[in-house]
């Protein structure tokens, strides 16, 4: 059974909690609840918390936040709810989760980490190809996936294009590379942070290559331009693509370059 923190000073969702009567059916110990940072604090130290949720005071959540991406960064914090069905749907997206981050994945040598970044990687796949349409699962699943990225700050979607037909039988072929191990080829040549900002490039299902570029969610002083940012990760880019020709033998180039105001647009943009 996955245990559960609650924090939260509201009473609707302590009430709604409260009318679940059968937590180990749903996978769950009852959940231990504090009410704001102190009592959270109190809880960690004494009990360990497969998942978390917040639902307190913009006072409080300054200071647990950042504490929780300090010290438990790969814990999910899944969404309160302030009725039974929504509790047992934002639960049932937290089992399905914890029961990938702690499937028995030894064979593959792959770690509770890697495996939330992993997870993390194909809900951004989804985002980058427009199948979330809706900025309240974006921000949901972000939480729940604890991305870094800021989704109210402005942002970079880059569209690289694969060699000819010839050379992507030569990549997938003779160079045993298929769209997995791309990605994470691309991940190594040019992904991450660089300057309060992380790169993320994903290969989609169809072969394309999308590179999202976000500032991280605690650089409170970033104030990097539009025309900065774009200089800058087209040269971080730039510079992977020189290194993957050079090692690897594969060209990509940059065929366009869109900014967004903020990640949630790229919600909007599929729903039209």
């Amino acid at each position: 059974m996955y245990k559960l923190l609650l924090v939260s000073d509201r009473e609707d969702v302590l009430n709604a909690f409260d009318q679940i009567e059968n937590w180990e059916r749903h996978g769950f110990k009852k959940p231990h609840i504090r009410h704001d940072y102190e009592g959270m604090l109190d809880s960690l130290a004494k009990h360990h918390a497969d998942g978390i949720s917040i639902a307190v005071i913009p006072e409080e959540e300054k200071k647990i936040f950042p504490y929780l991406q300090e010290n438990y960064p790969n814990v999910p914090i899944f969404e309160a709810g302030t009725t039974e069905d929504e509790i047992l749907r934002y639960l049932n997206e937290l089992n399905i989760l914890l029961n990938r981050i702690h499937a028995d994945f030894s064979n593959d040598g792959f770690s509770e980490m890697d495996m939330l970044m992993e997870c993390r990687h194909e809900f951004f796949r989804k985002v980058l190809t427009g199948k979330v349409e809706k900025r309240d699962d974006l921000s949901r699943n972000m939480h729940l996936l604890r991305s870094r990225m800021d989704p109210n700050k402005i942002c970079m979607m880059m569209e690289l294009q694969q060699p000819a037909a010839t050379e992507q039988d030569k990549l997938e072929g003779r160079w045993h590379y298929g769209k997995d191990r791309l990605e994470l080829t691309l991940r190594q040549s040019f992904g991450g942070d660089v300057e309060g900002v992380h790169i993320l490039p994903t290969v989609n299902t169809d072969g394309r290559i999308f590179v999202l570029c976000c500032p991280l969610w605690n650089t409170s002083n970033f104030e990097m331009t539009q025309d900065q940012m774009t200089a800058l990760l087209t040269s971080r880019i730039a510079d992977g693509i020189d290194h993957l020709k050079e090692y690897f033998g594969l060209e990509l180039h940059i065929t366009g370059i869109r900014i967004l105001p903020s990640l949630y647009d790229l919600c909007t943009l599929a729903a039209e």
